[in-house]
């Protein structure tokens, strides 16, 4: 009884240990639940969804003030520096003949004026490490007006406020997880220590039930320990694997104060961040939406032909060999003139039609000499030979002389190629020296300035209503056209229209593609823009970039049909009132 009495007591000290366990649980527990909370806490800091996207890098500080004429944006671009861009809210252009005033309190100091539209401003008060509250006095020769806005904060020289980043601080966690672990390990080594040195078999026999108690309370603790010491492996896993993604992700480098580390970013969210600066270096300009009424439009494929009553073509009408002019043969480009000798063909003849011509020349040459004799004897005895006689044979002899004279140039002379109209040679297939066939084609003139259109168009009923119509070229050329008539012949399952070039254009060339546009006397609502402002987006749809603050914008996609050569009318995806971009759209849609 007294062994068992001397037994009880340490029975009492393994429930003492498992409150230790459990109590280390808990606080780890609380622990954890706390950094959990923390971490929420850390990453919705300053969330707003009514603000804009993040940006993507930092930015030096800046300070933007908005008027309903006038738009202001300072960048910090030194120590005490400030460089100023001013520009006209609707338009975006910058301010010309402008002065510009900074003021704090009772502090002011006069922006140096750099070129149009943009100041910089110097004074000690503007390297303070807090956000300052400024005064713009902007004076024009024609108007005053007064800006304000805040300057942001200076980064400081860490890149941060002193507190301890949420890396920072789940590293430590780790580090007290880990020692915790190890402290629990070790407690449970010492107890597997205490309980190896009694032996078995010099215990009493009434002490069996207690050793059987013991053991099962030594594998609960086990259980115990190792159900906490994977808890503590898992949590002090996560918390590492969040450490490092917040080692890349939330701890920023420092900014150093200056303009050159504000660059051009694309959002998630597909807007930009476009600086001043970088407005300012690409001629951004915009424009307010503004419904209005506008004629429906029609676009065709178009392309430019002669026209019939000045275009002209030269073709040999026989075989022979070409020989040039005075001048030398005609070039593409060359002006001529209606009837100028453009080169002469020389006849040429094959061997046995050659001979067969000299000896049909012969033979008319032999019949002349004797006709020429007869007459002679005739007239050596006029009362002989009756009159009617003699003049027969002169008959005769005038014949045979007009014959030999219309076979002799076959062999010697040269047939001379004129220009049927005045105009310019477009066109130009032979060299001195050649041989060419009967009707092939030499040259080709046009009068560049009567050109036509010829367009295609698949719809019935193009002409009606037809109010006017436009062609474009591809450089961007606007040509007036007026309307010639419709074809009743199909070419290519539509009907061919033709069009009159009512200006002088010189530039164009026959076969060149343009676009024609017609515009009918019906009108349509929505919001001319200038064709500059319309961009392709990567998804192949059009769209425009709209300026919603002094240095983002948004890109809005819509429908749009052509009014003429310099403008559209958008009539769906844009709102009146919203500042377009209307110059420079291409060069914001290749920021990436």
């Amino acid at each position: 009884m007294s062994n068992i009495l001397r037994a009880q007591p340490g029975r009492h000290r393994r429930p003492w240990r498992t409150r230790i366990f459990g109590a280390v649980a808990a606080a780890l527990g609380a622990f954890a639940f706390t950094l959990s909370s923390y971490s929420l806490s850390m990453g919705h800091e300053g969330h707003d969804h009514d603000k804009p996207a993040p940006l993507n890098l930092p930015i030096a500080p800046r300070v933007i003030a908005v008027t309903p004429e006038y738009e202001l944006v300072g960048v910090v671009s030194g120590d005490d520096r400030l460089t100023v861009f001013l520009r006209r809210f609707e338009t975006g252009e910058p301010l010309q003949n402008a002065k510009l005033g900074v003021s704090l309190g009772d502090n002011r100091v006069e922006a140096t004026r750099l070129e149009d539209g943009v100041f910089e401003a110097q004074a000690p008060w503007l390297n303070a490490r807090e956000p300052i509250d400024l005064i713009f006095h902007l004076t024009l020769p024609g108007d005053q007006d007064i800006l304000t806005g805040t300057l942001e904060a200076r980064p400081t020289a860490t890149g941060n406020s002193g507190a301890p980043t949420l890396g920072q601080g789940r590293e430590i966690v780790i580090s007290l997880v880990a020692m915790t672990l190890g402290a629990l390990l070790a407690l449970f080594a010492m107890g597997q220590r205490r309980t190896h040195r009694a032996p078995a078999d010099t215990a009493p026999p009434q002490l069996q039930p207690a050793r059987s108690e013991t053991s099962d309370t030594v594998s609960q603790l086990k259980r115990r320990v190792s159900t906490l010491a994977g808890a503590c492996a898992i949590l002090a896993f996560g918390l590492g694997g969040d450490a490092r993604a917040a080692e890349g992700s939330v701890a920023l480098p420092s900014v150093p104060a200056s303009m050159a580390t504000d660059a051009p970013q694309r959002m998630p969210d597909a807007s930009l961040f476009v600086p001043a600066a970088t407005q300012h270096l690409l001629a951004i300009r915009t424009a307010r939406a503004e419904e209005t009424r506008a004629p429906k439009t029609l676009q065709l494929v178009g392309t430019v032909i002669p026209d019939p009553n000045s275009f002209g073509r030269v073709q040999s009408g026989h075989a022979g060999k070409v020989v040039g002019a005075e001048g030398g043969l005609p070039f593409v480009g060359m002006k001529v003139k209606q009837g100028q000798v453009l080169a002469y063909l020389q006849h040429q003849l094959e061997a046995y039609n050659k001979g067969n011509l000299q000896a049909e020349i012969a033979e008319l040459e032999a019949r002349i000499a004797l006709q020429e004799a007869k007459l002679a004897r005739y007239l050596a005895a006029p009362l002989a030979i009756p009159p009617i006689r003699i003049d027969e044979t002169k008959g005769e002899i005038q014949a045979l002389r007009n014959r030999r004279r219309q076979l002799t140039p076959t062999l010697a002379e040269k047939e001379a190629i004129q220009a049927p109209i005045a105009g310019i040679v477009s066109l130009a297939n032979v060299v001195s020296g050649q041989s060419i066939d009967a009707r092939e084609l030499l040259f080709e003139i046009v009068d560049p300035g009567r050109l036509w259109i010829e367009a295609i168009g698949h719809k019935p009923g193009l002409t009606t209503n037809l109010k006017r119509a436009v062609a474009i070229t591809n450089a961007g050329q606007e040509l007036s056209l007026e309307f010639a008539g419709l074809g009743l012949s199909l070419k290519q399952q539509a009907a061919p229209l033709s069009f009159r070039i009512t200006d002088t254009v010189e530039g164009l060339s026959v076969g060149q593609p343009v676009t024609v546009i017609l515009q009918s006397e019906l009108e349509v609502i929505g919001i001319v823009l200038p064709s500059s402002s319309i961009v392709r987006m990567g998804s192949g749809l059009s769209a425009v970039w709209v300026k919603r603050d002094p240095e983002r914008f948004e890109p809005y996609t819509v429908r749009f049909e052509p009014l003429d050569g310099q403008r559209v009318v958008i009539l769906a995806g844009l709102k009146p009132d919203m500042r377009v971009v209307t110059s420079g759209a291409a060069l914001l849609n290749q920021i990436r």
